[in-house]
């Protein structure tokens, strides 16, 4: 039986480890049934696509096998080998609209999220040179993507077949726009990408609301909403986009609901000591490395914590006469 971190998997599924940039590794899952399947595929890369390959050589399988991608959400790493896969086998490639929709105009919405990113950075405080320094993070995401084309699409309640297991659709937006769920529900495994991760705080982009009149999407607002929906569901085995399977999902989100509202005090009491920007709170919540060299994760972060904060009544948001958001302690009534 196939093992991750020496824990046994379910019979028919295999774990493919593909080493990527920022997190080290990811998974690549093997579903052995009809059709032949792999969840999620690796960065769009030549040295990824020649690793996916050996690796699958290893458990007797040819990529041109491949019959069925499916895909947990857009992002690159999840993405990037979808097109190649499906040119060299023929292989169908199943998602959900919000990821056919990156699939169909990768180029254009990265160059998009870009621009989006950099000007979310300026209104927060982040100094232009900073912002400058920062390109590498986005060069990072043009060149391991590519353009997909989805063939099946998949929407939320749709049951789809996958290595012989009939799994059911269910949409989380909340690390990303296009987070899916493939929940095995005759055994309780579900294929979840990085909608919850055993050893790591799965982040929640800050992109554009997609609704008129633009904004900014309240990402971490939705992506707590989205964990405690997952808490209710009766599942045995979270399979992961990186790391270590999930047995005990319920206490997971607890820890993980739990570090988000320390986090959120940690974020009002550097709010209240007069820390007015989201950069301000990044530089003091870490430190000035961090906030100078993860700075888009980083003021992603502060971000959606502050936007939380301003939705509870604690903390305000204005828009100076230079652009920039500033975030203000609300006295409480009675206050002196």
């Amino acid at each position: 039986m196939a093992t991750v971190n020496d824990e046994p998997l379910p019979p028919g599924i295999q774990r493919v480890e593909l080493p990527v940039p920022y997190l080290d590794s990811m998974n690549v899952w093997l579903l052995e049934g009809e059709p032949l399947t792999v969840v999620d595929t690796g960065p769009g890369n030549p040295e990824t696509l020649v690793t996916l390959e050996r690796q699958l050589n290893s458990r007797g399988v040819a990529l041109g096998d491949v019959e069925l991608v499916l895909l947990t959400h857009h992002h690159l790493d999840h993405t990037g080998l979808a097109g190649r896969i499906a040119e060299r086998s023929g292989a169908a490639v199943a998602a959900s609209s919000a990821t056919a929709a990156w699939g169909r105009e990768y180029p254009a919405r990265a160059a998009e999220e870009r621009a989006f990113g950099i000007s979310l950075q300026l209104a927060h405080g982040v100094p232009r040179a900073l912002v400058e320094a920062g390109e590498p993070f986005w060069e990072h995401i043009v060149s391991n993507s590519a353009a997909f084309t989805v063939t099946q699409m998949v929407a939320h309640g749709d049951v789809v077949v996958a290595g012989g297991r009939s799994l059911r659709v269910v949409e989380r937006p909340g690390h990303s726009t296009s987070d899916t769920l493939f929940v095995d529900d005759a055994t309780g495994v579900a294929l979840v990408g990085d909608h919850l991760l055993a050893e790591i705080t799965s982040g929640a982009e800050v992109v554009p609301s997609g609704e008129p009149g633009g904004g900014r999407r309240r990402s971490l607002v939705e992506y707590l909403a989205a964990l405690r929906e997952t808490a209710q569901m009766p599942l045995s085995m979270l399979l992961t986009g990186h790391g270590p399977v999930i047995h005990d999902h319920r206490r997971l989100v607890e820890d993980r609901l739990a570090f988000h509202e320390a986090r959120l005090q940690q974020v009002v009491a550097l709010v209240e000591a007069g820390c007015d920007t989201a950069f301000e709170v990044a530089r003091r919540l870490w430190d000035d490395e961090v906030a100078a060299t993860q700075t888009v994760l980083a003021v992603w972060e502060v971000v959606g914590h502050l936007d939380l904060l301003v939705e509870r009544g604690v903390v305000s948001e204005d828009v100076g006469a230079d652009g920039i958001h500033v975030f203000c302690a609300i006295q409480p009534v009675g206050a002196a």
